[in-house]
């Protein structure tokens, strides 16, 4: 059964109400095609490694003594693009058709994230992030991200860094999917998770849930006590594979880390 999203929201609409002067210049578009050309068995890929995840039935004990500790933001943080020092971040690619917000929250601080960024369609922009940083990034609009409500409907990029400051990423479609999203290590090891590929119509029955906003994309692949949900868990797996993502807490070695704890990511259009 195939679903069509419902009306699109314009992201342009939903930018913030003012932007800075000057935001700071893009970085070079990523080769995407070289990225994905190294083949997945030439480097190594983790089950978990040391990335600490959020809502998993699976823990790492990697790196992980004296973990930090947090409070939920209550008003998250707007950049437009951080300073790169060479230091601990993920830059982020905006490969859709409009301006998209990108909004990162702490591991179980659901409602508020701890910081968001706007970029440019075509732009690549810098994110920079405080140690032993544990969380997510996702795409969205404003109007619902910023409501003080979970949003966790859509496609993770999970990411944290060790005690080491070793970097720990994967794409995650646990908690559904609104798009596609890439990743890769910037230490000088080709590595990469995710993919490119549109996924979100031609779905069977039973595969769609709805956003906030009314549109419509992959649900989640587990729900209450990490029961499965079959039918998306099984769309993922064929569509993507559990090489790539999470599909689920079970399958795949989806994780892969960086020495130098930067990380590249590109998004492709989604339904936000």
């Amino acid at each position: 059964m195939k679903f069509y999203s419902a009306l699109f929201i314009g992201a342009a609409l939903a930018l913030p109400g003012s932007k800075p002067a000057s935001i700071p210049a893009s970085k070079p578009m990523p080769d995407i095609e070289a990225i994905m050309a190294v083949p997945q068995e030439s480097f190594e890929s983790y089950k978990v490694g040391g990335l600490r995840r959020e809502n998993s039935t699976l823990h790492s004990h990697v790196a992980r003594d004296d973990a930090p500790h947090w409070e939920c933001s209550k008003q998250p943080i707007l950049t437009w693009g951080d300073h790169d020092d060479g230091g601990r971040g993920v830059s982020i690619t905006n490969a859709g058709n409009d301006w998209r917000g990108f909004y990162i929250y702490h591991n179980s601080c659901d409602q508020v994230p701890w910081k968001y960024i706007w970029i440019e369609a075509g732009k690549t922009q810098f994110v920079s992030f405080p140690e032993r940083f544990e969380g997510r990034i996702q795409r969205g609009v404003d109007q619902y991200m910023l409501n003080g409500h979970a949003q966790p409907l859509g496609s993770w990029l999970e990411v944290s860094w060790d005690k080491d400051n070793v970097g720990w990423i994967d794409v995650s479609l646990i908690r559904g999917c609104d798009g596609a999203i890439l990743t890769w290590s910037l230490d000088g090891v080709d590595k990469w998770k995710g993919f490119t590929q549109w996924i979100l119509d031609g779905a069977p029955y039973g595969a769609y849930d709805m956003k906030s906003n009314g549109q419509w994309v992959i649900k989640a692949t587990e729900g209450v006590n990490a029961a499965i949900n079959t039918i998306p868990r099984d769309w993922d797996m064929e569509k993507v594979g559990a090489q790539f993502v999470y599909v689920d807490d079970d399958h795949g070695g989806p994780v892969i880390s960086s020495n130098n704890a930067r990380f590249g990511s590109y998004w492709p259009e989604g339904r936000a």
